[in-house]
């Protein structure tokens, strides 16, 4: 077994470009592979921790499962953001099952139908991108909420309800109520960018009931659905996934390259002079130090493009003495 404190570290760095920006990772890597002294073994549906050494078994502490599932949490965030910030979706969707239909109690029962329906759906047009969210009450019935593109109303088989978003009606309808209702009460309040938004269903969804509504503003409906992950999905303990995609779904270019070796840790990374002197982290938008492992910046595309190129962008100080020089122009 290689001795861990006997390893020197290289220093990588990966680039995530995104549409406007990109998120650059700087972090630590050892120049050998490190042999693991324990890995998981599932005994029975229970996950076990097996010592490779000594073949033994125990079970893992809860500080080792606390920090996997943050882990595990952390991997679903970036994955989440990184999706929404590289696609546009038009329709926010609701799958309710039918009761009379199905146990809306059973996880699997009522994932095997919002497979087969969202499996019918991308037969018929590849071109359909979503991303769908699952839930369970209270009460313990499942629904799924689904951020779609790339299909026509009539593709998606929807049909107005005659109901409308309200959202003074939040508390007492859900923020659903009939177009009547809305257009009586509409002047006794300010209004949100998604009142009087028609509340469509969807005819092709035969396992019960649904609710579908344009999606007005993409700021606005990433950050709900972001807060709604957080708080809503925990454990993968009934689904396998937190959530699901399409495999169409655009991602950020990854890009990574070698910054510097033989490097021992622990060290803070951001006092590394390899880092410090890295034109990306000395115009950078924002400076995340996750631990001494990583350290991550985000900086503007059009900034990077100019970095790439050899350009050194000018301080406000060197723009004031040009432009009084004459060598800068109105």
């Amino acid at each position: 077994m290689v001795n861990e404190e006997l390893l020197t570290y290289n220093v990588y760095s990966t680039e995530r470009i995104y549409r406007d920006e990109t998120l650059c990772s700087f972090y630590f890597k050892p120049n050998r592979k490190i042999i693991k002294n324990f890995s998981p073994i599932d005994i029975d549906g229970e996950r076990l921790k097996l010592n490779l050494q000594t073949g033994e078994i125990t079970e893992y502490k809860k500080k080792d499962i606390l920090n996997s599932y943050n882990a595990s949490l952390r991997r679903t965030t970036i994955l989440m953001n990184m999706l929404l910030s590289m696609n546009d979706f038009d329709w926010f969707w609701t799958l309710t099952f039918d009761k009379q239909k199905i146990d809306r109690t059973n996880a699997q029962a009522v994932f095997n139908c919002y497979e087969k329906y969202i499996n019918n759906i991308k037969k018929q047009f590849p071109c359909f991108k979503y991303m769908t969210f699952p839930e369970r009450h209270e009460d313990g019935c499942f629904h799924f909420h689904l951020l779609t593109a790339g299909l026509t109303p009539s593709q998606m088989g929807l049909v107005n309800s005659g109901k409308v978003c309200c959202s003074w009606a939040k508390k007492k309808y859900n923020g659903v109520v009939s177009r009547s209702y809305y257009e009586r009460t509409k002047h006794l309040f300010e209004h949100k960018d998604t009142d009087g938004e028609p509340i469509y269903n969807a005819t092709s969804f035969v396992y019960g009931f649904t609710t579908v509504s344009r999606i007005v503003s993409r700021e606005r409906c990433n950050s709900y659905v972001k807060k709604y992950v957080e708080k809503a999905l925990g454990s993968t303990e009934v689904f396998k996934k937190r959530f699901y995609y399409s495999a169409n779904l655009n991602v950020p270019y990854l890009v990574k390259k070698y910054i510097g070796t033989e490097f021992e840790i622990p060290t803070a990374i951001e006092e590394l002079s390899c880092i410090k002197n890295n034109p990306y982290i000395q115009n950078a938008k924002g400076v995340y130090v996750n631990d001494y492992n990583v350290l991550q910046v985000k900086i503007d595309n059009d900034m990077k493009q100019f970095l790439d190129k050899g350009l050194v962008p000018l301080s406000d100080e060197e723009i004031f003495n040009l432009y009084f020089k004459g060598e800068i122009l109105d």
